[in-house]
């Protein structure tokens, strides 16, 4: 899955740690989401989602594997 989460979060000059806490979760949590390396929950991907006030399809990417 890909992430447009740093561009977004950007976007509202928050940090790493900002969105952390804003969601409920670590900041590592944030890090490892925005490199792609933990895909979230819907909870968490809606809650993100919310407090950047966008669309979960806008900031993830889930992409089809299958060929």
């Amino acid at each position: 899955m890909k992430t447009r989460m740093k561009e977004y979060r950007a976007r509202y000059n928050l940090t790493q740690a900002q969105l952390a806490e804003k969601v409920g979760v670590r900041r590592e949590t944030i890090g490892f989401l925005e490199k792609g390396k933990y895909n979230p929950s819907l909870k968490l991907a809606h809650d993100i989602a919310m407090v950047l006030g966008e669309k979960i399809e806008d900031i993830f990417i889930f992409e089809n594997d299958e060929k």
